[in-house]
């Protein structure tokens, strides 16, 4: 009945307009609505069974006994009831009721993967409709977006106008491991270490508690890998009654993925050195087994195609598989002195992901030669050949040898055109600025010198020379290499510990059987003790009948020290510890150490010449120069506090320059270049430490992860360098695929709408506007009869029967 009053009143244009005006609501704040009420109007059933037929039949019997036709009878029944309609209307006091609100517009909440897994790219094969659909999205074939550049792109393109063009007040945030504002979708960067999803939709809710949120809408690959669970920040959400839409980011079909990681790559080289890179392929989502080929690029300087140089082939394994692949020597690029090099797995035909089916790394060429100094206490063999073998074997190393025995006449020996020592440099200055690698004999190192101060002198300068990157090699003898060095400066450069109660105890000697060094890690040797790049064959030149001849003696030191990697082992002489070390490497801490139990390494000759002899000592030697090669002019050293750093951690770098006196250098800042692992290369600064003479440091953030190279240049030449890599954290790296079902179960959960990315056009059907929440202020009524508008409806309803009357002549 109060909708056919309304019609009723509706006859008066006021009124029409009093009841459609509307005073619109701001953003945030108040607003004024003006609605038409029947203060005195009896309950609807008693209008509707009573009060209107009641009219109707008081009407019909006004005009049953007219002699007019059914027709004009009925028009005047129907105006004789609408007369009596607005009668009752009035009597029913009909008001206006202006109402002032509190008008609170409804907000979404949109919650945004800013995870490291959201730099990840989808390959989307066999997904045409999902391409095209986030082709349209972000104007370009999706497989070369990251899933974090998608993510923007729906919510700037589609999500966020939407919901302002249907008045929505949209709350963006962030998550990864926590929740954070998000001032807008640019800023997402997919830095996070983790993703707590439940966490993050928790928070959301408590945040906004008290405040008008119709929606939660969640953009994510939907992979959490901690905090609180989904599903039950879900069922919280749920009891609230706010509804959870998803929408699922990233390739949504079970994941197949081949996954290739570098494990060991030099980062230096010297020019003419092959170059051994180690790498694990990792099968995930992929049964039944099957073979992987991997191949060994070289990048062109030309922007070229890469150059095959060699591949492998793998089995697919969940665990992973390793596989070493060698490089031979070659021309490095006329700019950088840098061979940059891609090692890739072939891409299986349907796999969900790609962006890591390749690995690039550089390596730098040093062209610069080795500078040995060698010192030994008496001509035994192993110096003989050895002091020959370095004079006349590489034209990429400088020896100058001392012997220690030798008689006063007697000129020592030397690389040709280098002057011959007349006494064993003990300065820190003379080692730093002559030699890159020191290799020690059986010398006791108080024999040094006649002077007791410059043996103390010696190996005070060895412990800094290694210190600073410089390589040290001990050969042990029958005498003093290692037991008397325990407890030196010297002892603490040493790999091994060797027990100095053992000085009477005879070192282990078979002079009738022999043995063969058993290479500790066969499937991936170190550098050092790879001669063939075949493992197979190289752990049978070591270990097997027909390769090198057997040794006879060893020293037996008690273990290698902690973060030492042993290379050799006896085959069967063992201690508490195990099976005894016979070639150890280790590092002090920029410098590289190299202990060999054995002094024998000249009976290899037999049957094969000097050929694995040279390549013994060739790899042994240029493996402990490499941290000081890294350092051109000696004085300056630059260091990365971590090896690795995941994405979203800050790089620091710090380095430690010297002037000409190898004094701590006092210039403000010192410039540094960084290569990123597409090759190109940005400025940084590193500034002076107040507090630390000479040490300079800088931290900043890098945008995607590889190998990066930082070095120091001197007139155009780099003078020292550092190797170190991004990857993205453990946590989301484990495991990138979707998970497309934890986030349907939450929007289901929730009764909201579970969509892909392709699809993020379907979700606007949940957002239809008119949501926003009125909270009355005050009222005040003001009766709508009491109006011109009232009495001319009366009298048009009264003139028009009169004038139908008079027609048919009823009156």
């Amino acid at each position: 009945m109060k909708s056919l009053t309304t019609l009723l009143l509706l006859a008066s244009p006021f009124v029409a307009n009093a009841v459609a005006q509307v005073v619109p609501a701001s953003q945030a704040g108040t607003g004024m609505r003006e609605t038409f009420k029947l203060l005195d109007a009896p309950v609807p059933w008693v209008i509707v069974l009573v009060v209107i037929p009641a009219c109707a039949l008081l009407a019909w019997f006004s005009y049953r006994s007219e002699p007019i036709t059914p027709r004009a009878r009925m028009f005047l029944t129907v105006l004789r009831t609408a007369a009596f309609l607005l009668l009752f209307t009035v009597l029913f006091r009909p008001v206006f009721v202006q109402r002032r609100e509190e008008v609170r517009p409804a907000e979404v909440v949109i919650l945004a993967d800013d995870s490291a897994s959201m730099r990840r790219k989808d390959d989307y094969a066999g997904d045409e409709r999902a391409r095209r659909g986030l082709e349209s999205l972000i104007g370009k074939p999706p497989a070369e977006a990251m899933r974090v550049e998608l993510e923007r792109a729906a919510l700037d393109g589609v999500l966020l106008p939407h919901l302002k063009s249907k008045g929505y007040t949209a709350r963006l945030f962030s998550f990864a491991d926590v929740l954070e504002p998000l001032s807008e979708p640019s800023a997402l960067t997919g830095r996070g270490h983790a993703t707590y999803l439940g966490d993050a939709l928790q928070a959301a809710l408590a945040s906004h508690r008290g405040r008008h949120v119709t929606d939660i809408v969640v953009v994510s690959d939907g992979r959490s890998n901690g905090g609180l669970p989904a599903l039950e920040a879900a069922r919280t959400a749920a009891a609230a009654g706010i509804p959870v839409h998803t929408l699922v980011v990233g390739d949504t079909r079970p994941e197949k993925n081949l996954v290739i990681e570098l494990s060991e790559a030099p980062t230096s080289v010297l020019d003419g050195d092959e170059i051994a890179v180690s790498v694990r392929v990792l099968a995930r989502g992929i049964s039944g087994g099957g073979r992987a080929r991997v191949v060994l690029e070289e990048m062109r300087s030309d922007g070229g195609n890469p150059r095959p140089i060699t591949e492998a082939d793998v089995e697919m394994d969940e665990k992973g598989t390793k596989a070493v692949l060698v490089a031979p020597p070659g021309t490095p690029d006329s700019d950088t002195n840098e061979r940059r090099f891609k090692v890739r797995v072939e891409p299986l035909p349907d796999e969900t992901l790609k962006d890591d089916n390749a690995v690039l790394f550089s390596v730098r060429v040093n062209p610069e030669k080795i500078r040995v100094l060698y010192v030994d206490a008496y001509p035994r063999y192993e110096y003989r050949f050895l002091k020959e073998l370095l004079k006349r074997s590489d034209a990429n190393i400088d020896v100058q040898v001392f012997l220690l025995s030798a008689t006063p006449d007697f000129v020592q020996e030397s690389t040709r055109g280098l002057p011959p020592l007349t006494s064993v440099p003990t300065g820190r200055k003379e080692l730093l600025d002559n030699y890159d690698v020191v290799i020690l004999g059986d010398v006791n190192p108080y024999s040094i010198s006649p002077d007791p101060a410059r043996c103390e002198e010696f190996m005070a300068s060895m412990r800094e020379f290694v210190e600073r990157g410089g390589g040290a090699i001990f050969i042990a003898g029958e005498h003093d290499n290692p037991l008397d060095y325990v407890g030196t400066p010297l002892g603490e450069l040493l790999p091994v510990i060797a027990d100095a109660t053992t000085r009477n105890v005879n070192a282990e000697v078979d002079s009738v059987n022999g043995f063969r060094p058993v290479v500790e890690d066969g499937a991936a040797p170190h550098e050092v003790v790879r001669l063939v790049p075949d493992p197979k064959i190289n752990r049978a030149l070591w270990e097997d009948e027909g390769g090198l001849y057997g040794c006879y003696w060893f020293f037996p030191v008690a273990r290698a020290k902690p973060g030492a990697q042993v290379l050799l082992r006896h085959p069967s002489a063992s201690n508490a510890h195990g099976r005894f070390p016979l070639l150890v490497a280790g590092y002090f801490p920029a410098g590289r150490t190299l202990f060999t139990a054995i002094d024998e390494t000249w009976r290899w000759r037999y049957r094969f010449g000097d050929r694995y002899h040279e390549r013994f000592w060739r790899n042994s030697i240029r493996w402990v120069a490499l941290g000081r090669l890294k350092s051109g002019d000696r004085r300056v050293q630059i260091d990365a506090s971590k090896s690795s750093y995941d994405l979203d951690e800050r790089v620091v770098l710090e380095a430690r320059v010297l002037d000409e006196d190898y004094r701590p250098s006092e210039r403000p800042a010192v410039p540094v270049r960084l290569q990123h692992p597409d090759g190109k290369t940005t400025d940084v600064t590193l500034g002076l430490l107040p507090e630390r003479a000479g040490v300079y440091r800088t931290a900043f953030d890098v945008e995607r992860s590889g190998t990066y190279s930082a070095f120091v240049e001197n007139e155009g030449a780099r003078v020292a360098s550092v190797d170190f890599e991004v990857v993205l954290p453990s946590r989301e790296n484990a495991d990138p695929s979707p998970d497309p079902d934890t986030l349907k179960s939450l929007a289901a959960l929730t009764k909201g709408r579970g969509e892909t990315l392709p699809r993020v056009r379907e979700l606007l059907d949940a957002f239809p506007g008119g949501k926003e929440q009125r909270q009355p202020i005050s009222s005040e009524l003001r009766d709508a009869w009491d109006h011109w508008g009232t009495l001319i409806a009366a009298l048009i309803l009264l003139t028009i029967e009169w004038v139908a009357r008079k027609r048919l002549e009823l009156i």
